[in-house]
């Protein structure tokens, strides 16, 4: 008999990808047996039962939709094998706000263009570079930024520790050769100066010398004055997401997983085999609900 999983192994999907769909179906197969259903007298309604049961876990809308699709494809199983002719989760897709990637994505020559291009003279100027590395060579998130301190940087092994935060999981990542030089001056003169400044006093590796400790000013004035020099740059998710791309096409899949602090694998898959030019248009297939 042929299984739900050689039907997926069957669509070439990541051992990884295969496995988190085997756990959706897997889940979805004991809520059935709680609620006296099986996939034949499952419907529409009753699946929206199980979705409002998963919402209880907090879980995100990207997450429902990927439990969802994995239920969907359980059921295009049981299709093709002739074992019930209806798919109450076709049509099923949990609404809600879903970040879309930017495209329109910047090559490596631009972000170290821009990096290499970036103001290097005041202590702010000096702090806004040491940021915008993080962002062009480790892909970090702005609340993962948020939340270093210089104990996260270790400059004898050349490496940065990223705390575990609400959307990203923990990881060691490598320093570039040309990250450390210019970190370690910041850490040892500029954020001392930077500290005396402070308004507010913090532990953290990126402060703002305002009053509001929270990054968000910081980054939005970063922004402004980088669009300026470079209309191509969006934000730091464009950089972010540039750099991913670049990742999938070099690396293992679950290395980038693990790089780009990704909690599920299939947040990585959507970057799989995709070219510059392609990747909104295989983001709009992936979120079907955008």
């Amino acid at each position: 008999m042929f299984t739900f999983k050689a039907y997926l192994e069957a669509k070439n999907y990541h051992p990884k990808v295969l496995e988190a769909y085997l756990y959706y179906q897997q889940q979805f197969i004991k809520w059935l047996e709680t609620e006296n259903l099986t996939v034949d007298t499952c419907q529409y309604v009753d699946l929206l039962s199980y979705v409002k049961e998963l919402k209880k876990k907090e879980i995100s809308v990207y997450s429902l939709n990927n439990y969802v699709r994995g239920i969907k494809y359980y059921y295009e199983y049981l299709q093709s094998e002739e074992k019930i002719k209806h798919n109450p989760a076709r049509k099923l897709y949990i609404k809600g706000r879903v970040q879309q990637l930017p495209s329109d994505l910047l090559t490596k020559k631009e972000m170290n263009q821009i990096y290499v291009g970036c103001p290097n003279e005041t202590p702010a100027q000096k702090r806004n570079k040491v940021m915008l590395g993080l962002v062009i060579y480790q892909a970090l998130r702005q609340d993962e930024i948020a939340a270093l301190t210089p104990e996260d940087i270790d400059l004898h092994q050349g490496t940065i520790f990223i705390k575990k935060t609400g959307r990203g999981a923990k990881r060691l990542l490598k320093l570039e050769a040309h990250q450390i030089l210019p970190l370690q001056e910041y850490i040892k003169e500029t954020l001392p100066e930077i500290r005396k400044l402070a308004k507010v006093p913090t532990d953290k590796l990126i402060m703002s010398l305002g009053k509001n400790t929270e990054l968000k000013e910081l980054v939005s004035s970063l922004m402004k004055a980088m669009r300026r020099e470079n209309p191509r740059f969006k934000n730091l998710l464009h950089i972010r997401t540039s750099v991913i791309s670049h990742w999938i096409n070099e690396k293992n899949i679950v290395e980038v997983q693990y790089m780009a602090g990704h909690k599920s694998i299939t947040s990585t898959e959507v970057y799989k085999h995709v070219n510059m030019k392609d990747l909104k248009k295989a983001l709009d297939q992936f979120h079907p609900l955008k």
